[in-house]
This record gives structure tokens, C-alpha cells and sequence, in this order.
């Protein structure tokens, strides 16, 4: 009901999708040449994981202990802001998007188009938003909710 699910990891995965669109978005038009545009993508996630298969054979996992706790939590704030940034073309009804990730190109395209905003689609999306947090808050709550908040973390349900 959160968004979690012990299957499903979403996160900085969203993220990293993002940015390898965008940057493939600078190298080829996906509307004028979508062949090209799969091809390179593809190419970029089977590398991606041909050396994150490496990395895992030859056991060089330690590595990541070297990145430190800022990093990751730096990294983790920042993917939350794009993602959240991203979010606001849906809640404001926009039809035409920028297809930067940076603050600068989305403030501009959100506060640019200010006369195509639609009203209802920002109380839908507020009136959703207000709900999960009312529902999760009376999860928390209610009596029994110590042992289903147990149960779900033990399933791998983090919320």
C-alpha cells in the first residue's frame, strides 16, 4: 500500500534509468531514429550488467564498503529530488515536458508553462497524497499495527 514490495526494488534503479535516457536522449533523437536509440540502450544495460557479473565472479564486493555513508545518503537525497521532480509533469497536467533532470530545466519548464496547469489534476494528485499519508498513519496506530509493521519488515516490506 506504500509503495513497497519485497519483488519490486524501486529506487535509485529509477534513477539510473532516467539518466541513461537522458544521456542517450542527447546522443540520438528516440523519435527520429528509435532503432538506434534501443540498440544503444540495450548495448549500455547488457555492459552494465556484464560488469556487474564480473565484479560478482570475482568477488570484488568489498568494494563498495569504500564508498562512504554520505555518499550513498547523498546519492539516495539526490535520486529522491529527480524522481520527485519528475513527478510534478503528471501532477500539474503538463503535456509537454523537459527531458533534463537538473533543477534549473525542470523549474523553468514547470513555471514556463504556468497557463497550462490544470487545477484538477493537482487536487487529485494532493488528495492521493494526503490519503497515503493519512493510511499510513493510522497503520501506525492502530493496536495490532506493531505486528503487521513486524510481519511486513520480516517479509522485506520497508515503508
Amino acid at each position: 500500500m506504500m509503495g513497497s514490495s519485497r519483488d519490486l526494488a524501486v529506487g535509485t534503479v529509477a534513477v539510473a534509468s532516467l539518466l541513461t535516457a537522458f544521456m542517450l536522449g542527447n546522443e540520438v533523437n528516440a523519435n527520429e531514429n528509435p532503432t538506434l536509440f534501443l540498440h544503444l540502450a540495450f548495448t549500455a544495460t547488457f555492459f552494465a550488467g556484464l560488469f556487474q557479473a564480473a565484479l560478482g565472479f570475482l568477488r570484488l564486493g568489498f568494494i563498495v564498503d569504500f564508498l562512504s555513508h554520505a555518499t550513498i545518503v547523498g546519492f539516495m537525497a539526490g535520486a529522491a529530488t529527480v524522481v520527485c521532480l519528475q513527478q510534478l509533469k503528471g501532477i500539474l497536467g503538463l503535456d509537454h515536458f523537459t527531458h533534463g533532470t537538473d533543477l534549473v530545466s525542470v523549474m523553468r519548464s514547470v513555471f514556463g508553462q504556468t497557463h497550462k496547469w490544470r487545477w484538477e489534476s493537482a487536487v487529485l494528485g494532493c488528495c492521493f497524497l494526503f490519503y497515503l499519508l493519512l493510511a499510513r498513519y493510522f497503520v501506525e496506530s492502530i493496536d495490532c499495527a506493531p505486528h503487521l509493521y513486524e510481519r511486513m519488515k520480516n517479509r522485506g516490506c520497508n515503508y
